[in-house]
């Protein structure tokens, strides 16, 4: 009896989730699809995402949650019968289905993941090179009076330590950040309302952004400017500033990128992409859900999207308006996403119960 209640709960917290996983499969046949016709079908990244975010989901964190439940359940508590109570809740089948049907869609999430990364690589091929440099970086002088934002920046924060801090938080803590509440979300116990929202707007925003933004108006940013544009002058003081740490892990990262661009080949990571910043567009899905829990949260979050945007300038990965755009693009696919299960929670209520309704 108590397997069943597991696999009928596991089975409500699937159904509950099931237009997050069609949306994963339609993105990821469209993707195959596009490699299938350029003849890259042996050259996806999903093996290398099962292999870094399928530790990291599966075991890493899960024995992380498993230690400090313990923790809680034998330093914190005093007495056996709190502590069988909470064990009893931990262990309920509601709270085991969900922890299960999570588990799933964490897969499903490093599928869409390794999709993602696929159809960055391709995106070069697919749109004839790197086409929106120039322009995008001449809309981006002007709205900034004349002046290259990268140029300047660097210059005003010409400092080691600042540097290191900048790229330690637009690496380490910007992925932290990015990846790890998506765990905590798919497990959680709450509603399915919310991780399938919380879900639906996360892979909602990387498509979007990083995807059909990014694929149509395909740039490479001022790090790789002179490569693609022949114009190696214009961010010439940045990439000299970029170039003269040899333990940069920007500079290096950089190198990782074009490597994988000129040879061709999908990796953890990999593709080169500008407009939008798929950074400031995620950090800003972050914060509009962390002002949905309170004020002074979202007030937290939206500082850090100000600080990615800046450091996604000063290490020349973006223009300045790939942030601007992102956050726009990100507060509208919030925002229409979170109006369309509003109206369908109200419709819901106005739906007469089955016994009124036969009354």
């Amino acid at each position: 009896m108590y397997i069943r209640s597991i696999v009928n709960e596991t089975c409500a917290g699937i159904r509950g989730l099931l237009p997050f996983h069609g949306f994963v499969a339609a993105y990821t046949a469209i993707v195959l699809g596009f490699s299938w016709s350029l003849g890259k079908l042996d050259a996806t990244a999903h093996g290398q995402y099962f292999d870094r975010l399928g530790g990291l989901y599966l075991i890493t964190l899960p024995v992380v949650v498993l230690l400090c439940s313990f923790v809680v359940l034998v330093v914190k508590t005093n007495d056996w019968p709190a502590r069988r109570s909470i064990l009893a809740r931990r262990l309920e089948p509601v709270a085991v289905g969900r922890l299960l049907s999570g588990f799933l869609a964490l897969a499903a999430f490093i599928v869409f993941m390794g999709s993602f990364t696929t159809f960055k690589t391709l995106m070069p091929e697919l749109m004839g090179g790197f086409t929106h440099d120039a322009i995008q970086a001449d809309i981006d002088r002007a709205l900034h009076f004349g002046y290259e934002p990268g140029n300047v920046l660097f210059r005003l924060l010409d400092a080691p330590y600042v540097r290191e801090a900048i790229e330690w938080n637009y690496s380490v803590l910007w992925s932290l950040i990015g990846f790890i509440p998506v765990y905590f979300i798919a497990t959680s116990a709450r509603g399915d309302r919310l991780r399938l929202r919380y879900l639906l707007t996360t892979i909602a925003t990387w498509a979007a952004i990083g995807s059909v933004l990014a694929c149509l108006f395909l740039s490479a940013g001022p790090a790789f400017y002179g490569a693609v544009t022949g114009d190696a002058v214009r961010f010439a003081p940045l990439n000299a500033f970029l170039g003269q740490s040899a333990s940069s892990p920007a500079a290096a990262f950089q190198a990782y990128l074009w490597k994988s661009y000129s040879t061709g080949t999908a990796s953890l990571g990999t593709g080169i992409s500008a407009f939008p910043s798929m950074h400031v567009g995620l950090a800003m899905m972050q914060a509009l859900f962390l002002r949905e829990i309170s004020r002074p949260a979202g007030f937290v979050g939206f500082g850090y999207v100000a600080l990615v945007i800046a450091s996604s300038v000063y290490l020349g990965w973006h223009y300045a308006i790939d942030g601007y755009v992102s956050v726009l693009v990100a507060l509208g696919i919030h925002a229409g996403i979170r109006r369309l299960f509003l109206r369908h929670a109200a419709k819901r209520a106005a739906m007469p119960e089955p016994a009124a309704a036969e009354a």
